[in-house]
C-alpha cells in the first residue's frame, strides 16, 4: 500500500509566530516619585527662575506698653535659576520590516522609545542627586571598612538629620491593626536606593517588611520596606559607586529626601511623536 509521507511533499515550515509578545523587563523608575515637578511655558525661553523667601528672625523682645516701634527687618529671597538640557533619540525603521513583519513593529517601537524616556529622565535625576554636596556615610557596622553596612544607627542619624533642617516627612503613618505578624508604619522620608541592598536592609534591627504593613495596598510597588522613618524604594538602577570604600568595595547611595527639598537641577527630555515618514529611498522611520 502507497504511504504518502512529509518526505515525497515539499518541506513544511518549520515555524510558527506566537502572536503575543514577551514582556520586556523594565528597571523600577524610583527617582521622580519625590520630585516637585515645574513646567516651562511655552516660549519661556531656556532658564526657569524658582525663587525662595528666607525665613524672617522671630522676635523675642516684649513691646512693653510704651507703643513704641519693634526694629524692622529686610525681607530677602534666594533664586535658583535651571537650565534646560535636551535629550532625545530615535529609531530608523525600513519600509520592508513594516510591511513583512508579523508583529506590530511600529507599536512596539513607540513603548520602547516611551520606556526610553522615563528610564533616561529617572537616570539623569539620579545622576543629579548623586552630584549633591550633602552625604553622610554609615558608620556603626561591623565589617570593618569606611563606609560600613547600613545599621539602624546610621538609619537613626539621617532621620535625625532630617528633622534638624525642618524637612517634612512625604508618607502619612500607617497605623496598627490586629493582624497577626503586622506592626504600625511611622509617617516617613523617602529612601532611594540600589536592589542590592535588600538583603542588607533585611539584617537591620526594627526593618519591616512590606507585606508587614497593617495595610500593604497603601505600599508602592517598588516599596521594600521601613525602618523607622524612613521607607525604602529599590531599583536595578539604583545609585553606585564602584569601587570607592576604604577596602576598594562598591558604595552605594541612599537618597533620603523630605517634602520640597531643594533640588538645583531641572532635567528635560526631548523624544518626537511616533510617525511614519517615508522618504524618496523607500524608508520608514520611527522617531
Amino acid at each position: 500500500m502507497a504511504i504518502t509521507t512529509t518526505s515525497g511533499l515539499p518541506a513544511p515550515v518549520q515555524q510558527s509566530f506566537s502572536y503575543k509578545l514577551l514582556s520586556v523587563p523594565v528597571p523600577n523608575m524610583i527617582h521622580k516619585i519625590p520630585a516637585m515637578l515645574k513646567q516651562m511655558p511655552r516660549n519661556g525661553g531656556t532658564t526657569l527662575r524658582m525663587r525662595r523667601y528666607n525665613p524672617l528672625q522671630t522676635a523675642m523682645v516684649p513691646l512693653g506698653n510704651t507703643g513704641v516701634t519693634p526694629p524692622a527687618q529686610n525681607l530677602t529671597a534666594v533664586d535658583i535659576d535651571a537650565k534646560i538640557s535636551f535629550y532625545g533619540t530615535y529609531v530608523i525603521l525600513n519600509e520592508q520590516v513594516t510591511l513583512q513583519n508579523q508583529d506590530p513593529v511600529l507599536n512596539e517601537c513607540a513603548a520602547r522609545l516611551g520606556v526610553s524616556l522615563r528610564q533616561t529622565e529617572d537616570q539623569l535625576t539620579r545622576d543629579m542627586l548623586a552630584g549633591t554636596a550633602a552625604f553622610i556615610n554609615c558608620t556603626a557596622g561591623v565589617n570593618g571598612d569606611n563606609p560600613t553596612e547600613l545599621t539602624r544607627s546610621d538609619v537613626d542619624d539621617v532621620v535625625r538629620a532630617l528633622l534638624g533642617n525642618n524637612a517634612y516627612t512625604i508618607l502619612d503613618n500607617i497605623e496598627g491593626d490586629d493582624k497577626f505578624g503586622t506592626a504600625p508604619v511611622r509617617d516617613a522620608y523617602f529612601a532611594l536606593c540600589h536592589t542590592d541592598l535588600t538583603k542588607d536592609m533585611d539584617n537591620v534591627t526594627g526593618f519591616i517588611q512590606k507585606n508587614q504593613y497593617p495595610s500593604p495596598m497603601n505600599a508602592l510597588r517598588s516599596e521594600w520596606g521601613a525602618i523607622g522613618n524612613l521607607r525604602f524604594l529599590i531599583s536595578s538602577i539604583g545609585s553606585q559607586s564602584l569601587n570607592a570604600s576604604s577596602l576598594g568595595a562598591n558604595v552605594y547611595n541612599i537618597f533620603c529626601v523630605g517634602m520640597e527639598a531643594k533640588v538645583l537641577g531641572l532635567l528635560k527630555f526631548l523624544l518626537i511623536d511616533l510617525e511614519v515618514l517615508r522618504d524618496h529611498k523607500g524608508q520608514a522611520k520611527a522617531a
